[in-house]
C-alpha cells in the first residue's frame, strides 16, 4: 500500500462518519448525507497534497458545503430546464408548423445524446422519469440506487442536454 491510500484510507475512516453524521443533521435525510459525503471524499481525492490538511473537520465542512451548493445548482438547471419543455409544450397548439418541427429535432437531438453519451444508470433513470412518469422512490428501488443518487442522474442528464444542446446551437452558422 502506498503512503498516500494508507493516508486516505486513514483519513477516511476517521472522519466520514463525523461528516456522514453531520450532513445528517444538516439535509435531514439519512441517504442525501451518505451522498454528499461520498461525494465529498471523491472531491478530496483530487487535492495535489492531502497531507497539508490541518484541520480535517473544518476542511470537510466545507468541502462538504460546496459538494451541496453544486448539487442544488445542478437541481435548478434541471428545474428550469423542465419548466422551460413544459412551456414549449403547453402552447403546442398555438405552434407553427415551423416551431413544431424544432421541437421535434430539439428532442430528437436530447433522445441521441442520451443513448450515445451518457452512462446506463443515467439514461435508465431519465427514461424512467421523463418518458415512463415512475417516482423517485421507484426509480432508485428498480436501479438499486438512494433518492438522491436517482435526482443526480436526472440533474447529469440535463445538465449535459443543455450544454450540448447549446453547443450545437452555437456551432451553427450566423444568417
Amino acid at each position: 500500500m502506498t503512503q498516500l491510500t494508507t493516508f486516505w484510507s486513514v483519513f477516511y475512516h476517521s472522519h466520514q462518519g463525523w461528516l456522514r453524521g453531520w450532513l445528517s443533521k444538516k439535509t435531514g435525510c439519512r441517504h442525501l448525507a451518505e451522498d454528499l459525503t461520498h461525494d465529498t471524499f471523491l472531491k478530496l481525492l483530487t487535492l495535489a497534497e492531502p497531507e497539508a490538511i490541518r484541520n480535517p473537520r473544518a476542511y470537510l465542512m466545507v468541502t462538504a458545503n460546496h459538494v451541496m451548493i453544486d448539487q442544488f445548482r445542478k437541481r435548478k438547471l434541471e428545474e428550469d430546464a423542465l419548466a422551460a419543455l413544459a412551456q414549449l409544450a403547453e402552447g403546442a397548439e398555438e405552434q407553427s408548423a415551423e416551431q413544431r418541427v424544432a421541437i421535434s429535432q430539439l428532442v430528437a437531438t436530447a433522445l441521441h445524446i442520451l443513448n450515445e453519451e451518457l452512462d446506463e444508470k443515467v439514461q435508465r433513470a431519465f427514461v424512467m422519469a421523463r418518458v415512463e412518469g415512475y417516482s423517485y422512490r421507484d426509480i432508485a428501488v428498480t436501479l438499486g440506487v438512494s433518492e438522491s443518487s436517482v435526482k443526480q442522474y436526472l440533474a447529469k442528464a440535463m445538465i449535459h442536454f443543455h450544454t450540448r444542446i447549446f453547443s450545437l446551437d452555437s456551432d451553427e452558422p450566423e444568417s
